[in-house]
């Protein structure tokens, strides 16, 4: 299994495929129930023969180790840096981050603007005021999800092994971590530095995705970028339309190795026969959201609430 101690003594799980000499593509997944296998599955294969591919599972992650503390956005650039330096990897590398890992992209690019040539945004989320607080919120609400007997008893009953080590190592990584306060206490990305970002970039977002507010924030502030709005998709995009996502991210890198110049555009993306559903899918988030914000709120008070069926439709 391919490790390497990248900072603090932190192993950290990575794989390196592709073309040996090309350009340098770093993928960087999501939070909490992601991992490294979400983009070696669904974006990897389709750079493999014209790139050197590295992606790695981040602090706390999938196979990397999970120390009890730094999980802070600077902690996961840091990690980021200190791996590249053990990759012996020295001239500036294209990113791709999927969710956090397109924040931790950002803030990247931002502190090493010598280490980074472009991005690949997909679903990014942005520091704006108030977001550490909302993430932490969201976490300590998935925390008590898994706590609750009827999540545990379907875990039981249908989860699997694989699902139900999964569910054990995100109830560590909430409980045992400080990953909730270090993201709580993140800071605002500043606009006027996001404004001075000038290298190519393209982001993708669905057009239902909790986050589009945030593609409207990189589209005012960032000077030379593509936005793709992808129609009837919702946060997870990546895996609601992965072959239209994959024919776009293809298409990114091939403009950029021929020198093609990026300039400021936004499209709206039709995607493929079978893909999409972000609609109904978003709704059932907000709906299973809104009932764990209930649950937690009885617990405070002692009063005892359960799951309705859902109606007919979607209705909530």
């Amino acid at each position: 299994m391919p490790e390497l101690v990248a900072r603090d003594g932190v192993r950290f799980h990575h794989q390196r495929l592709g073309r040996s000499g090309g350009e340098v593509v770093v993928m960087l997944h999501g939070m909490l129930v992601d991992n490294l296998s979400s983009l070696y599955l669904t974006l990897a294969p389709v750079l493999v023969d014209e790139m050197d591919v590295v992606l790695y599972d981040q602090r706390g992650h999938g196979r990397s180790a999970r120390p009890a503390d730094g999980y802070t956005i600077e902690d996961a650039v840091a990690d980021l840096i200190a791996l590249l330096d053990e990759l012996g990897v020295d001239a500036p590398v294209h990113l791709l981050g999927n969710s956090y890992g397109a924040l931790v992209a950002i803030e990247a690019a931002l502190a090493h603007p010598d280490r980074v040539s472009s991005l690949v945004l997909i679903e990014a989320h942005v520091a704006v005021e108030g977001w550490g607080d909302h993430v932490a919120h969201d976490l300590e609400l998935a925390g008590f999800g898994l706590g609750e007997a009827d999540v545990q008893q379907w875990l039981d009953e249908f989860g699997g092994r694989k699902l139900n080590r999964l569910a054990r190592k995100v109830e560590a990584l909430i409980h045992d971590t400080t990953i909730v306060d270090d993201l709580r206490a993140a800071r605002p990305l500043p606009a006027d530095a996001l404004r001075g970002l000038d290298l190519p970039a393209m982001a993708i977002y669905g057009e239902h995705s909790d986050a589009i507010d945030r593609a409207r924030d990189l589209e005012s502030l960032l000077p030379r970028l593509e936005m793709n709005v992808f129609v009837d998709c919702a946060h997870s995009v990546l895996f609601e339309a992965t072959r239209t996502v994959r024919a776009v991210v293809a298409d990114w890198y091939t403009r950029l190795r021929v020198g093609e110049a990026v300039e400021s555009r936004s499209v709206k993306v039709a995607v493929g026969e079978q893909e999409g559903e972000g609609a109904e899918h978003q709704d059932h988030v907000e709906f299973y959201k809104a009932e764990l914000e209930r649950r937690m709120g009885s617990a405070v008070t002692g009063t005892a609430l359960r799951v309705a069926a859902r109606p007919p439709g979607g209705g909530r």
